[in-house]
């Protein structure tokens, strides 16, 4: 290490030091060059800090090198999973490097243990007279057995017996390792498929590459956010969790003997508490008992009280589950969602609907009574045209005398645009106040 090139030195220790969890690591932002720099010059804002994680923690910082050597996983990209032999291989890494980690643990556990000679001397004893207690009851149930006539056939059909159960145990145990494959499989086949819909619904629909960036921004926001304050939560939550595990796998183990005597103890509590309060109740006077029915009530309101506690704890518990659902969803589905209008929001949509719906009864009053005056209007003019005939020809002839020929087809015209233009506005103003809140609202329009 002495004529290591600095370049070397830092590359080294560049790689290192996520291992030992320095916090001031991600100042530098993956920046090689400048970590080269700051050793090369000695700087003590980066080397003080440094040495003082490390030697405040040394014990637990070599125990993380070392287990790092075998726990460190490999980087290897998608692509080489779909191979049928690197699975395997790979199946196997996974499994040996938990061999490693039970193995580390229990090694640990037994380091830990600090138990006397004697103990230990006790505990082999013990083991002893198990043993030799066990050897006698198989030796009589040899004998025992052996003087049954299919004892060689009994015994031939238990060890395979045996056999075929041990055969069961390593089938379920490859079944269940092939399942988790199959699971991880499946969930890169449709993260595969989904990248591929994106894509084609981004080339389909027509988008501009500023389209596709605005909805990549809005989904690196959302990831961000949920990164930032919901997995912060969860993370300090397992982290909570992992803590009481610790603690009660660190405790002491406790013994048949322990459970005993603490059971005992506790029923010779309970027979003494229950003698105090057969002579408290002795020593009361007769008809002074009068608070026993105000402690019976207090009793089944605070078994009530702690039943509802535990429902409210349920309910909100599905409450934040389903919430959490309900954002994953919007997530996934993207732009486009609507709104669900809650609260004042929904009443004053209501109130504005109602409105429009009043306009639309008008309006449609109005159009029916247009529609009767006009079919009145017809029959009227069909009367008269069988009463006198086709007044057309003397129409014609009157405005030619007068200078003013197509006076009356002209007046038909536009009455026929008024009409028609009468008509489109009734029309656009109907479907115009029947969109809103991002939804259509079926109406009926009678003309």
């Amino acid at each position: 290490m002495r004529d290591e090139p600095i370049e070397q030195t830092a590359q080294r220790i560049f790689y290192f030091i996520p291992v030992l969890m320095v916090k001031n690591v991600y100042t530098y932002e993956g920046d090689l060059d400048q970590l080269q720099n700051s050793l090369q010059q000695g700087d003590r804002e980066f080397i003080y800090p440094l040495l003082h994680h490390m030697l405040s923690r040394l014990p637990d910082l070599r125990k993380r090198a070392y287990v790092s050597k075998f726990l460190t996983p490999l980087d290897m990209p998608e692509d080489m999973f779909a191979d049928n032999e690197i699975m395997p291989k790979w199946t196997e890494y996974q499994e040996l490097q938990q061999t490693f980690k039970d193995t580390h643990k229990a090694t640990d556990k037994l380091k830990g243990t600090s138990l006397q000679p004697t103990e230990l001397k006790r505990e082999v004893t013990q083991l002893e007279e198990e043993k030799g207690q066990l050897k006698t009851k198989i030796n009589k149930l040899d004998q025992k057995l052996r003087k049954l006539e299919n004892f060689q056939e009994l015994y031939d059909v238990t060890s395979r017996l045996r056999k075929e159960q041990e055969e069961e145990a390593k089938l379920a145990e490859r079944f269940q390792e092939q399942s988790m494959q199959f699971k991880q499989a499946e969930a890169r086949m449709y993260q595969n498929q989904k990248k591929l819909r994106d894509v084609q619904m981004s080339a389909s629909d027509g988008s501009t590459g500023e389209d596709i960036l605005k909805r990549l921004e809005e989904d690196v926001r959302m990831t961000r956010e949920h990164c930032e304050h919901k997995l912060p939560l969860d993370i300090e939550a397992k982290r909570q969790r992992l803590e009481q595990v610790k603690r009660l796998y660190d405790m002491p183990e406790v013994r048949a003997n322990d459970l005993t005597n603490e059971e005992d103890e506790i029923e010779r509590l309970r027979e003494m508490e229950q003698r105090l309060l057969e002579k408290q109740k002795a020593q009361m006077p007769k008809g002074d008992d009068k608070l026993g029915m105000f402690r019976q009530q207090a009793m089944l309101v605070a078994s009530k009280k702690e039943k509802m506690q535990d429902r409210h704890g349920m309910l909100s518990e599905d409450l934040k589950a389903l919430e959490e659902d309900l954002a994953d969803k919007r997530a996934k589905l993207g732009h486009g969602v609507p709104r669900i209008l809650k609260g004042a929001e929904f009443q004053k949509y209501a109130e504005g609907l109602k409105g429009k719906a009043k306009q639309y009864k008008k309006l449609k009053g109005e159009l029916s009574s247009v529609v009767a005056e006009k079919g009145i209007l017809s029959r009227t003019e069909d009367i008269l045209k069988t009463r006198h005939g086709d007044q057309s020809e003397f129409l014609s002839q009157l405005e030619k005398d007068k200078g003013i020929s197509g006076a009356a087809s002209l007046q038909d015209r536009l009455e026929e645009v008024y009409i028609c233009l009468h008509v489109h506005v009734y029309l656009h103003v109907c479907i115009l106040h029947t969109y809103n809140g991002g939804r259509y609202i079926h109406t009926y329009i009678y003309i």
